[in-house]
């Protein structure tokens, strides 16, 4: 009796520390060849840890769909099974199983958005649109609703159609959740259908909450004449010469956790890195591509998650139930509460930060769906895990420095990790503006290469917080 007894506290504790110690998890609940006598729910997660983190499809299959023949929560089986299918090119079926969960779940609305990007990649793209027009109200769902459609629409060259979902895109609040590539687009569809004050007001609106950006300045200037600037940049650009560092965006495409992160990085730089350049890494892609991702209808909130959330405010990844919720799963429930209660503490005193200096730093680097870019703006992404031991063999693997780098355009850069000999001060002082974007650029990867600079004439170097320290509103 005490062995069952034990054994099912072990397996019980897995399921408590799986998204933080995954290696441990998977040693607790045992082999995927020793998985027969886990009940529904901990096969379902083995399931997914072995797509996940030991990167084995087919496994994750095997074990997904005998989880799928239990009795329990099996969402993650659902999951992993539908991956495992679109991985071997059978989109179809995926779909199939995404709609039995969803049937199955019909209280659960975010999966509404997984199937239909599911029947986008298997090129049912009219069934996706049905979807998405049927739930466009649905207020948690409306905003993602809106780019997919509105995108569709642009692709198919319906500009009236696009200029319509743009719209109600735009008008969307808080504003900070559209990005600054919508406004471009709508003022154009704008300006093409003959409404020139249309389009002023949008590139205007946008220029507000986008200052820095390039192309809303250069589109308001040469097709408007309009160049006042109507707001001022939280952060500074980054002066190279003082600095004394260039730096190089990389466009890549889209990382997924079905990316190969080392060959990705290997391809798209081999033409442009030198020995002696710093490769960044945006710490959200590092985690995607090791599956540190999670879409929403994994994620569960429960009652302290929901609590908590409402003293967040709109602004910064813990603001939703979901988001904190992801808090809890990756620093635990005693963390959180009492980091809760320390930030709580700290903001009569005006002192910011204090959640995440008891909580971790690892709950600052959560990005929750008001930062990431579709497909994964119904996902969880987590810090990555083991970045060092990361940064090191991608640095054998490409012959330079490499990092990763936690930047945005409201508290600057600082570096979670960095190969031998990288110099992570100066690194972070480089990417303070974040030279990536934080939107829809796709651009994860910056090459950082040191330049000649004048040291008499360079002025101090602002400082930006050192790794481990909070850097979220």
């Amino acid at each position: 009796m005490r062995g069952g007894l034990y054994t099912r506290f072990v397996r019980w504790r897995a399921t408590r520390i799986w998204l933080r110690h995954p290696r441990r998890a998977v040693a607790l609940l045992g082999p995927a060849s020793q998985a027969g006598d886990l009940d529904g729910p901990q096969l379902a997660l083995r399931a997914w840890l072995a797509l996940t983190y030991e990167r084995d499809a087919a496994t994750a299959e095997r074990l997904a769909r005998a989880a799928l023949e239990r009795p329990g929560a099996t969402r993650f089986a659902s999951a992993a099974l539908a991956e495992s299918l679109i991985r071997r090119g059978e989109p179809d079926e995926a779909v199939e199983v995404l709609r039995a969960a969803s049937e199955r779940l019909p209280h659960v609305f975010w999966y509404e958005l997984t199937l239909v990007d599911a029947l986008e990649l298997a090129g049912r793209t009219d069934e996706a649109v049905e979807r998405l027009r049927a739930v466009a109200d649905h207020p948690q769902l409306r905003r993602h609703v809106l780019k997919r459609l509105s995108r569709i629409a642009l692709e198919r060259h319906d500009e009236a159609e696009a200029r319509r979902w743009f719209e109600a895109l735009v008008a969307l609040a808080p504003d900070y959740l559209v990005y600054a590539s919508d406004y471009v687009t709508l003022g154009r569809l704008q300006l093409e259908a003959g409404e020139p004050q249309a389009a002023r007001e949008t590139w205007r609106r946008g220029a507000r909450i986008y200052p820095r950006h390039a192309e809303l300045r250069e589109l308001r200037a040469q097709r408007l004449g309009d160049a006042e600037p109507l707001a001022q940049p939280r952060i500074d650009p980054v002066a190279e010469q003082e600095v004394g560092a260039a730096r190089i965006p990389v466009r890549t495409p889209f990382i997924t956790l079905r990316t190969d992160l080392r060959a990705l990085m290997d391809r798209t730089t081999s033409g442009t890195r030198r020995p002696g350049d710093v490769i960044a890494l945006a710490e959200s892609a590092t985690a995607a591509a090791q599956g540190r991702i999670l879409p929403l209808e994994l994620v569960r909130p429960g009652a302290l998650a929901r609590s908590l959330s409402r003293f967040v405010g709109e602004i910064g990844p813990l603001h939703s139930p979901e988001g904190m919720q992801g808090a809890i799963m990756e620093s635990g429930r005693v963390r959180v509460v009492v980091g809760a209660i320390v930030g709580g503490l700290g903001r009569p005193l005006g002192r910011r930060g204090w959640f995440y200096r008891v909580a971790g730093p690892r709950t600052a680097m959560i990005d929750d769906v008001a930062a990431c870019l579709p497909p994964h703006d119904h996902h969880l992404i987590f810090g990555p895990i083991e970045p060092d031991a990361l940064t090191a063999e991608l640095a054998g693997a490409l012959g330079c420095g490499v990092a990763v780098v936690d930047a945005n355009h409201r508290t600057g850069a600082w570096v979670l990790a960095a190969s031998a000999g990288v110099d992570s001060g100066w690194l972070a002082e480089a990417l303070a503006d974040n030279p990536a974007g934080n939107e829809d650029e796709q651009t994860p990867v910056v090459i950082v290469r040191r330049t000649a600079r004048d040291l008499a004439r360079a002025p101090a170097a602002k400082r930006v917080p050192a790794p481990g320290q909070p850097v979220r509103p």
